[in-house]
């Protein structure tokens, strides 16, 4: 609160002389610099009565924030390609949401389905005992897709791949891999046993030693060298029999071959449901090129900003979105894009991408809102219950530091903190809620 009340003091007055002292205020930045004597008052000409802007010391929350501008939408697009050559025979409509195991396009007429994931599907899983993260992502699809295969070995055990039977040698190999998948197709509580011990059958609980190798192959003369053993460390997963059966049974649900084999190209791995924003081939082209653009089925709002300005930008910042009917919602920093991209006019500065996840994607407001410009507000710092003034409150003292300045003159020295919105966050020992200062603005 502010008000103009009588005071000695004239707070607009160059030069004043009190006692054969020189007192000199000059207005900077906002802030007053006082070179005389602490506690010291000056005292007008008798006739004089002079009018000053007081306010008064609140306690509040101070917060920093700068708007920007940003963009409503679905996020970030990514391009996908297929991994396979072949002949693209159908693509999804525009807008269309795929979720786990659905059909992202189909190439020579063999369904392409979405796994989640971070690895991609960079060779042919095919060996029974074969380890890795990719191994993982096909692991925890099926778990969600609702198949069961039995126990994964744990980290640290030792497993031995097993090489699958040549097309020449594999009559009673494929005999005992219809077998096998007889037995882990969950159809009876034995038949889940079965599936549930061959999961842990590539699994020794101890490291295999070189004895163990050349005792397997007594005999065989002709045998090749059994593979190494591998430890199964944490983030991989183990292509079990179990694994290989369940992912036969899925193959033969989505209408693919059901080979019991994984390659690149037969599925496509992105982080999550995605929506397709863009068709970027026609049934009949080659797959050598962009097929489609998704994003993400979620609202999310990015914002350009400037490779140098991000310093104050982390993920996980709070963040407000003003949507287009000028409601609000609250949202947080889900990601910042990782390369600096030039910006669109010629020799505009390096920017980068934020992206803003909403708390409540799915609030009325949220989805009413046509996709269109936004107004971002970013916090980069925020102090709660704290004792603020008027910017213009502030007496810069030659000495160094600040003080605040009673009506009656007096002095008081202060400690600033946050600046934020015109308003300082002050403290000191004789500085309390109420209190009334003179201000120059």
């Amino acid at each position: 609160m502010r008000r103009s009340e009588a005071s000695p003091r004239p707070r607009r007055r160059l030069l004043l002389t009190v006692s054969g002292a020189s007192v000199v205020l000059a207005i900077t930045a906002g802030a007053v610099v006082w070179t005389g004597r602490h506690g010291q008052e000056s005292r007008a000409s008798a006739d004089e009565n002079v009018h000053v802007t007081t306010a008064v010391v609140e306690r509040a929350d101070l917060s920093d924030t700068r708007t920007l501008g940003g963009t409503l939408g679905h996020g970030r697009s990514r391009v996908v390609r297929s991994g396979k050559e072949g002949l693209v025979t159908w693509l999804p409509r525009l807008g269309a949401e795929v979720t786990r195991g659905g059909q992202l396009f189909r190439v020579n007429d063999n369904p392409v389905p979405l796994l989640y994931g971070s690895t991609p599907l960079y060779r042919t899983l095919r060996d029974e005992g074969t380890v890795g993260r990719d191994v993982k992502v096909l692991v925890d699809n099926l778990r969600k897709l609702g198949y069961d295969f039995g126990e994964q070995p744990e980290v640290g055990s030792w497993v031995r791949p097993r090489p699958a039977a040549t097309p020449a040698s594999d009559g009673a190999g494929a005999e005992g891999e219809t077998a096998s998948a007889d037995a882990a197709s969950g159809e009876s509580a034995e038949d889940e046993t079965a599936s549930g011990k061959s999961g842990q059958d590539a699994a020794p609980s101890a490291r295999p030693t070189a004895a163990d190798s050349d005792s397997a192959g007594a005999g065989s003369p002709a045998a090749s060298p059994s593979p190494a053993p591998v430890q199964v460390r944490r983030g991989e997963g183990v292509l079990t029999s179990g694994v290989i059966a369940a992912l036969k049974r899925w193959q033969s649900r989505t209408g693919a071959a059901a080979t019991g084999e994984l390659g690149p190209g037969d599925a496509i791995v992105l982080s999550g449901a995605v929506r397709v924003g863009g068709l970027l081939a026609e049934p009949g082209d080659a797959t050598g090129g962009d097929l489609l653009s998704v994003t993400s089925t979620v609202r999310q709002v990015t914002v350009p900003l400037e490779a140098d300005a991000t310093g104050s930008v982390r993920r996980g910042n709070k963040v407000t979105v003003t949507l287009p009917d000028n409601s609000t919602v609250r949202g947080h920093v889900t990601a910042l894009s990782s390369d600096a991209q030039s910006a669109d006019n010629a020799g505009g500065e390096p920017q980068l991408t934020v992206t803003v996840g909403l708390d409540d994607p799915d609030a009325e407001s949220v989805r009413d809102a046509d996709a269109g410009s936004v107004r971002v507000g970013f916090t980069s710092a925020a102090k709660k219950d704290v004792l603020v003034v008027p910017v213009g409150a502030l007496l810069a003292l030659s000495e160094g530091g600040y003080a605040l300045q009673r009506p009656g003159g007096r002095l008081l020295p202060v400690e600033t903190g946050l600046f934020a919105k015109g308003r300082v966050e002050v403290s000191g020992p004789e500085i309390s809620e109420g209190l009334r200062v003179v201000t120059a603005s």
